[in-house]
C-alpha cells in the first residue's frame, strides 16, 4: 500500500496515509452522526452529532496509528528496520525490512499491536465509566465507542492467519516449533486464506440480511485471503537457507 500523503516521522519512522483513509473517516463520521450517536445520546443538535462524529473518527484513525507504532517500535528494538507506516481505508500497515533473528522477536513484534489496542480499549472503558458518573452524554458515549472499537480491533487482529497479527503470532510459534521460518510462513498463510474466506462469507451473510456492513467484511476478507496467498507463494519461492561452517 503506497502512501499518498506524508505527515512526517515518529522515532525516525516515516508516517503517511493512502488517500482511501478519507473513505474510512467519511464512513465512520456518517455512521456516528446519522445512527450511532443519535441512538445512544438522543435529543442533541444535528451539528453536535456531526462535529462529534468527525472528532471521534479522527481519534480512531490515530488509535490505528498507535497500533502500528507499537509494531514498528518493537521491531526497532529487535534491530529490524522499519521502512514506513501507512494508514489506509482498512487499517494500517507497518512495512518492515526483514525478519527478526529469533521467533521470540517475531512473536513480540506481532503481539505489540493488539496489546496497544487492548491498552487503549481498557483506558477508554475506564474513562467512559468516570465520565458516566459525571453525566457527560456525548463525550461519555464517544469514549466508550472508541474503547469498544479498539477492543474489537484487538480481537479481530488476533485471528490466526497472516497478514493479521494473530497469523504473525502463529507463524512465530510455528517457527519456534519447527525451526524453519519458511515452513511457518507457509502454514500461517494457509490459515490466513481460511480466515479470509470465513470473513468474506460473514460479509455475504450480512448482505443477504440487507446489512450494508457486509460490504466492509467482504472487502476485508478478500484482502486477507489475497495477502495470505501472496505471502505463502513468496515463502515457497524463497530459497532454503543452509547452515555454513
Amino acid at each position: 500500500m503506497k502512501e499518498t500523503l506524508r505527515f512526517g516521522r515518529i522515532a525516525g519512522i516515516p508516517i503517511g496515509a493512502h488517500w482511501s483513509i478519507l473513505g474510512m473517516v467519511l464512513v465512520l463520521t456518517g455512521s456516528l452522526a446519522w445512527t450511532t450517536l443519535p441512538y445512544l445520546v438522543p435529543d442533541q443538535s444535528t451539528a453536535a452529532y456531526w462535529i462529534t462524529g468527525v472528532l471521534v473518527a479522527v481519534v480512531f484513525v490515530l488509535s490505528l496509528l498507535v497500533h502500528e507504532l507499537a509494531h514498528a517500535l518493537t521491531a526497532l528494538r529487535f534491530r529490524v528496520p522499519v521502512q514506513r507506516i501507512t494508514l489506509w481505508m482498512l487499517g494500517g500497515v507497518s512495512v518492515l525490512d526483514g525478519d527478526p533473528e529469533t521467533p521470540r522477536g517475531a512473536f513480540l513484534i506481532a503481539a505489540a499491536g493488539p496489546a496497544a489496542s487492548l491498552g487503549l480499549g481498557g483506558l477508554g472503558l475506564g474513562g467512559g465509566l468516570l465520565l458516566r458518573a459525571r453525566e457527560h452524554g456525548l463525550l461519555e458515549m464517544s469514549v466508550l465507542w472508541l474503547a469498544v472499537m479498539n477492543l474489537a480491533l484487538c480481537v479481530f487482529n488476533l485471528l490466526p492467519g497472516v497478514p493479521l497479527d494473530g497469523g504473525r503470532v502463529l507463524r512465530a510459534v510455528l517457527w519456534h516449533r519447527y525451526g524453519d521460518p519458511r515452513k511457518a510462513t507457509a502454514i500461517a498463510s494457509v490459515a490466513g486464506q481460511a480466515v479470509g474466506v470465513l470473513v468474506a462469507l460473514a460479509g455475504v451473510a450480512e448482505l443477504i440480511t440487507k446489512d450494508p456492513g457486509g460490504v466492509w467484511l467482504l472487502a476485508v476478507g478478500y484482502v486477507i485471503a489475497l495477502a495470505a496467498t501472496t505471502e505463502g507463494r513468496q515463502a515457497r519461492q524463497r530459497p532454503v537457507s543452509t547452515p555454513t561452517d
